[in-house]
């Protein structure tokens, strides 16, 4: 095989492995996020309440929310209500049954920030405010989802650390990849030829192994999209896929910099 042939493969392959790794991080940063939102809306208290009309109700979650620390507070409907009490309490039907009972209003509240000390100083503010019975922080199994949120971030930082010294390396190995074109850059602007002939003699290496390594990650990464997509999974966004093309450019442009 030709040494021509040998490094445009070479510069198509660290091309497509720099795009790849970017791609990866992007991937992972939005489905770790978006996860992460999922669990951080899965944490929240329960405040039980006997008010009843409407005004006093909106009036007490205007107050929950008022608290350093609370993202926001919702009043459940009563369906809501019998929804969340059902599993633990008995069927729908057999509490609309029994006339005597009184179903109580309940307060969802939602922390702003996953930190278990603030969690229960919200939780014992609100339990001491007018109109408020009780309080559920749903103890040891929150406990539980607060450690795994901590140690679920630390996880998310390790990772994309991992992945943009993935990325980074392959940046460095594709921009090495195409010294070759500065050699012959430099070689022909020693013998006067004109930038503008240069660049037209070599278009094809400098756009399409880009454009082409490209094209590659994205099939890559759609493939591992394809066998790893869910709820928490999202593809690569226009801007984002923009900004791959951009940086496809980045070892070409660095190497016409270095042959300038």
């Amino acid at each position: 095989m030709e040494n021509s042939t040998k490094n445009k493969l070479a510069a198509l392959a660290s091309h497509t492995l720099f795009l790849t790794c970017i791609g990866a991080v992007m991937l992972f940063r939005s489905s770790s996020g978006n996860y992460f939102e999922k669990l951080k809306n899965s944490i929240f208290l329960t405040a039980y309440s006997d008010e009843r009309k409407t005004e006093e109700l909106t009036a007490l979650k205007n107050k929950i929310e008022e608290i350093s620390g609370v993202k926001n507070a919702a009043v459940l409907t009563e369906n809501e209500v019998l929804e969340a009490m059902e599993g633990a309490l008995a069927k729908k039907d057999i509490l609309l049954s029994i006339k005597s009972v009184e179903i109580p209003s309940l307060i969802k509240i939602y922390p702003g920030s996953l930190n278990y000390e603030n969690f229960g100083r919200i939780a014992s503010l609100i339990e001491n405010m007018h109109g408020i019975k009780a309080v559920d922080s749903g103890g040891n199994a929150v406990k539980k989802l607060f450690v795994f949120a901590s140690d679920f971030q630390k996880a998310i930082r390790f990772i994309t650390a991992l992945l943009l010294l993935s990325a980074f390396g392959a940046a460095l190995s594709a921009s090495s990849s195409m010294k070759y074109l500065s050699e012959k850059f430099r070689f022909l602007s020693e013998r006067a030829v004109p930038p503008g002939d240069i660049l037209l003699k070599y278009a094809s290496e400098l756009f399409l192994i880009p454009l082409a390594s490209l094209i590659i990650s994205m099939l890559i990464l759609l493939a591992f999209y394809q066998t790893n997509r869910g709820g928490i999974m999202f593809f690569l966004t226009p801007g984002e896929i923009l900004l791959m093309l951009a940086l496809s450019s980045l070892p070409s442009a660095s190497r016409l910099v270095k042959s300038a």
